[in-house]
Order: structure tokens, then sequence, then C-alpha cells
């Protein structure tokens, strides 16, 4: 019946998250409690906020030990500039649980993509809310959110902190505290995740969200151009020990695109528009007029496939030409947009230290500096 609706304290070091494992069991270098890993994080953040070439994974993560979250958020609320910057373009999910910070960086394929599929799911509704009745209204009240921040108190966390997701697509209902519908765009470093990010999602908000998506495009294989649906839901069951709420999964790894990246006979992404909120919510509006939404094997593959071309063909596309001898003159940088001197400083050339400590103890780990000179 489906439901309505430890880490230890640890010296840091990150590795490629292909071989990712918790740091050994040893104390910090010095003396002083040493944040390495905040001091990784902040300077890539600074990294990518001013356009260095950076070699990491979509799907990084750091392990944390106590109070570095928080020092993490301190020391970029400390930096107005790297603050705005952070808030408006970078995404990281943090796990209050396992104190892991993973920070997201999706290429071009991946947002092209999901933007494909996220339309289509979107004209559906709007179908929908061109009709008249409940459904209609339900639908009306239901929007794209793409990858807005959800937060999920956590009972068991070793702190006070809220774990934090910002999936790559989410469905709210205005009147919903957590979205109904949420779409992950999955790849080789974020394969094994997924499962257990789909349950964090479906028992941490309480079966508020209704069925987590995963897309795995498999791009940058060269011998396969397969890709697979997968979806997850929650549903109740009855033990000797009393009720249960568990994540299954209906859909495992069904391949829409096969190796060749012809779309196949699967019948694509289907859901309902009782999806798309809590249970209590979508039964008072929808009652027994539930609509079908539908994302077809050939539309996904089609999506992914123009996806795949447009990165592809860069070079092949037109762009305005300036007549030769015009100067292009840019505005002088503010003070506000420079780094700024005294305390900020301060605390960049610490996390500088922090970073290159760390890196001698770690040979997986690349700095700024070895990154930008590094071929790729």
């Amino acid at each position: 019946m489906s439901a309505s609706n430890i880490c230890p304290k640890a010296q840091q070091r990150i590795t490629p998250p292909s071989s990712f494992v918790n740091p050994p069991l040893t104390p910090p270098p010095t003396g002083e409690k040493a944040f390495v890993q905040a001091a990784r994080v902040v300077q890539l953040f600074r990294d990518r906020k001013a356009g260095r070439p950076i070699r990491r994974d979509p799907w990084t993560r750091f392990q944390l030990i106590p109070g570095e979250y928080d020092e993490i958020q301190s020391r970029i609320e400390r930096d107005e500039s790297l603050r705005g910057y952070t808030r408006d373009k970078m995404r990281y999910d943090y796990d209050s649980r396992s104190l892991q910070l993973v920070v997201r960086m999706p290429t071009a394929v991946h947002e092209l993509f999901i933007d494909g599929v996220e339309d289509a799911v979107r004209s559906q509704l709007k179908v929908i809310r061109h009709g008249s009745g409940g459904v209609a209204m339900f639908a009306r009240r239901v929007q794209a959110a793409r990858s807005t921040e959800i937060r999920f108190p956590v009972g068991d966390s070793p702190t006070n902190t809220e774990s934090k997701r910002e999936p790559d697509a989410s469905f709210w209902h205005s009147n919903a505290q957590y979205p109904g519908v949420i779409i992950e765009v999955a790849y080789s470093q974020k394969r094994k995740n997924l499962s257990r990010l789909a349950e964090d999602y479906l028992l941490d908000s309480d079966a508020s969200v209704q069925v987590v998506v995963g897309l795995d495009i498999e791009y940058g294989n060269a011998n396969s151009r397969k890709a697979t649906l997968s979806t997850w839901r929650t549903e109740m069951f009855h033990t000797g020990d009393g009720d249960e709420l568990r994540v299954v999964q209906p859909v495992a790894n069904e391949a829409f695109r096969d190796d060749q990246g012809n779309p196949t006979n699967h019948s694509g992404l289907r859901l309902r528009l009782k999806d798309f909120a809590y249970e209590e919510l979508s039964r008072s509006s929808i009652e027994n007029d539930d609509r079908e939404i539908i994302v077809s094997a050939q539309q996904l593959c089609q999506y992914l496939s123009e996806a795949e071309s447009r990165t592809q063909g860069k070079e092949l596309l037109g762009k305005h030409t300036i007549p030769s001898g015009i100067r292009k003159r840019k505005r002088s940088e503010t003070p506000a947009e420079e780094i700024a001197s005294g305390d900020e400083a301060k605390y960049l050339e610490q996390e500088q230290k922090a970073a290159k400590r760390a890196a001698i103890n770690d040979p997986d780990y690349e700095t700024t500096s070895t990154k930008s000179g590094s071929s790729d």
C-alpha cells in the first residue's frame, strides 16, 4: 500500500568521489582545531567566482567534522561579495547526519537536458490548468522550482544543523512545505549515491515528497550512449513490530536509450497529477479526477541528444561579429568587487595555508595553482 503521500572527528582529507572514504582517525597536524575542509570548500567557491579553471567532478564530496559546516557558513558570511555569489550561483548539499557536504557543478549537457524534461512536464500541467474544476485549480498551484533549496530537520543529527538539498529539478504546490516531485540527473560520480539521496528526500519529508525520479544519462562514456530511468516512492509495510514506512523502487534502471543512442520501447517517465503534492492535499483537490503526465522515451532521447549536440558543436554556432578597429571598454572595478583588505584578506590567506598544508598530506588533493597549471 503506497504511503499517502557517522562520522568520527578526524583529520580532514578529500579523495576523488569514485574512491571516497572516511578520513583516517588521526588528529590534525597542529595543536589548534583545523577546519581543513572548510578552507578547501571556501577556496573552491572563490575559484569559481573568479572564473579560474577548476578540475573537479560535477559531484564533489567533502567529509567535514563537527562544527565545520558552521565555520564554512561563517567564512562566507564575512565576505559580502562571496556571500552573494554563493547564494546565487553555487549549489551544494549538506547531510547533517554524516557531516558530508556535496558541491554540485553540473555540466552544460546536464543543465540543457533537465531543462527539456522540466519543460515537457510543465507544458502538460499548463494544459490541465486551462480546464475547470478542482483539478485545474490544483494544477495552477503547481510550479517548477528547478534547484530551489530544500531543508530537512534531522532528529538523529549529531549537530543542531538541518540537512540541505538542492535537487536538479522539483515541482512544488504553493500550499505544500515540500515538493511533490523531485528529479535528479545522475552520472558516474553521483549514481551510487542516488538511492540514498532518494531515501532521504522521501523519508525526511515524512512522505510529503511523493516521487523521486533518477535519470542516468551516462554521458562521457565513449563506448555507450545508454541512458536509464529510475523512480522511488514510499510504501507502508505491516510488520510484527508495527507499521514501517519504507522506500521502494518501482522503476529500477530501465533503459530509455540504448547503447547506440536510439530510443527503446520503454514507456518513459509516467507521473500522476496527485504526485505533485502530499496525499492529504492532492486527495482533497483532485478526488477521482486524477490525470497522467507522460514524458515518452522518444522525448527523453530527443532532449538528451539535443543537449549533447549543443555542447559538442559549439564551434559551429553563430555569433555576432564586431568590426575591426572597435575597442571594447568595460567599467572599472569598484572596491566592493575587489578582494577586500584587512580581515577578509587575512581569512583568505589562512584558507590558502590550510589547503596547502592539507595537500602535503593528501596526494589526491589539487591546489588551485596546481589545477590552473594542469592540462585537461
